[in-house]
């Protein structure tokens, strides 16, 4: 019996252990583990505040290609003491800021075609932000508005259960794509 329970507290813990634990970090990044990454950020932020800035970048693009804004902010606050790091911390605070209003556009009807922020080239968030401040569109039912550009649609849909926004791109009446920022 003694034997049977030591066999399996030892399969368990053979199958319960990460795998990419030992892993270096741009090992993971070169694999495309971004959801691991970011969601192990704060291992890395200990590891290399103050220390390697560039590593730190590269955690922080992770959080960000899997559009996880709220974990990002945790590396724009260390991204701090090099130029580039400062460039990258104020960049993920831009898309977190263009969340925010593009959220209160949607539930409050607040006023965004005034509002100057740095421009984001890269970033659909950013770029359905920008159209809607020039298009000024309706809010639908309180939860959702539509931009058009070069013959796609984006419907922005603020989800309330799970706070993120959501960004279907239509072509020809067709959903291609369905983005999620958290």
């Amino acid at each position: 019996m003694r034997f049977v329970l030591v066999f399996l507290l030892f399969l368990s813990t053979l199958f319960s252990a990460d795998p990419l634990k030992n892993k270096n970090l741009l090992e993971l990044f070169k694999h495309q583990y971004y959801t691991y990454i970011c969601m192990h950020r704060w291992i890395y932020i200990n590891k290399y505040e103050k220390k390697d800035e560039k590593l730190l970048s590269l955690v922080a693009y992770s959080c960000l290609k899997k559009h996880y804004l709220t974990p990002a902010l945790d590396l724009a606050k260390v991204l701090r003491v090099t130029k580039i790091g400062r460039t990258n911390a104020t960049y993920i605070n831009t898309l977190f800021l263009i969340k925010l209003l593009t959220e209160r556009y949607i539930k409050d009807d607040y006023p965004i075609q005034d509002i100057n922020i740095p421009k984001i080239e890269d970033s659909l968030l950013a770029k359905v932000f920008y159209l809607a401040q020039k298009q000024k569109p309706k809010i639908i039912n309180g939860s959702y508005f539509e931009v058009t550009d070069n013959g796609l649609k984006y419907r922005v849909i603020f989800s309330q259960d799970i706070n993120n926004i959501i960004i279907k791109t239509f072509k020809n009446s067709q959903m291609i794509k369905k983005d999620k920022y958290w």
